[in-house]
């Protein structure tokens, strides 16, 4: 029993460091305007990378829009998903094995090519440079996420519940409301935070269906990691970090509703 005890606290102690280590680095870089090898910490510390950041003219606007498209396309994906993987879920036409490659198949074709080739379908349709066109290629590329964690859930859930609600003579809606819509939560609130965050993190579909008129925080971030300009670049993954954190707060509160029952 000790043993096991202590490997659980070696294993929480490894996790916590494989998390915080990169954190720490962020917030020294953040602040540092000289570090130089082999210095172990910042030999100068300066405000000078978080003014730069606020200066910036797309700053703010690029989280707003950041946000505005991550919740559309979180809202949009939930709404398309929970049918889909109810009706995949139970249908028994199909194998599950074969579901399940088709609702892979946007993560495993080259993401570029998908990109690419989506740019010159929304030229078309005079969609580039349009936030329904970014939306709708991030739910292209976010569906498959939703689509898996809420097939397992329905498949966990069975049909027993809505069959026995449904003898008795309950609605549809009803139904959903009262008894499924209990039971997925925990699911759902998984797949709504996962589809925010990589909505959110997107930046080679916001990139090019945005044309450079649409910008977000990935767009500002990216370029200065890229070009070595680590301060900067430190500087925006916190606020990057802060801001999917505020939104997988507002998404488990709305969807997970607040936690009931007795702490163990």
């Amino acid at each position: 029993m000790k043993l096991s005890t202590k490997r659980n606290s070696l294993f929480l102690l490894l996790s916590a460091t494989i998390v915080l280590v990169p954190l720490v680095l962020l917030f020294l870089w953040s602040f540092s305007d000289k570090w130089m090898f082999p210095a172990l910490w910042p030999q100068e510390i300066t405000f000078r990378a978080f003014k730069q950041m606020l200066s910036e003219p797309n700053f703010f606007p690029a989280i707003l829009n950041s946000f505005v498209i991550a919740l559309t396309v979180t809202i949009i994906t939930i709404m398309i998903a929970l049918p889909a993987a109810r009706y995949f879920a139970f249908q028994t036409k199909l194998s599950q094995r074969f579901v399940e490659v088709v609702i892979y198949l946007p993560l495993i074709l080259p993401a570029i090519a998908i990109i690419t080739s989506s740019q010159v379908l929304f030229l078309q349709m005079r969609l580039t440079g349009t936030f329904f066109g970014i939306i709708l290629i991030h739910t292209y590329l976010c569906l498959p996420y939703a689509m898996q964690i809420l097939l397992e859930s329905y498949r966990q859930l069975g049909d027993g519940y809505h069959l026995t609600a449904q003898s008795l003579g309950a609605k549809r809606w009803r139904i959903f409301w009262q008894i499924t819509w209990p039971l997925l939560r925990p699911g759902l609130s998984t797949a709504a935070t996962l589809v925010f965050i990589v909505s959110f993190s997107q930046y080679l579909p916001t990139f090019f269906i945005g044309g450079g008129r649409i910008v977000t925080l990935p767009l500002l971030l990216l370029p200065y990691a890229n070009n070595g300009r680590f301060g900067l670049a430190s500087t925006y993954s916190l606020v990057f970090i802060i801001c999917t954190m505020i939104g997988v707060f507002i998404l488990k509160r709305v969807i997970g509703g607040k936690q009931r029952g007795i702490k163990r």
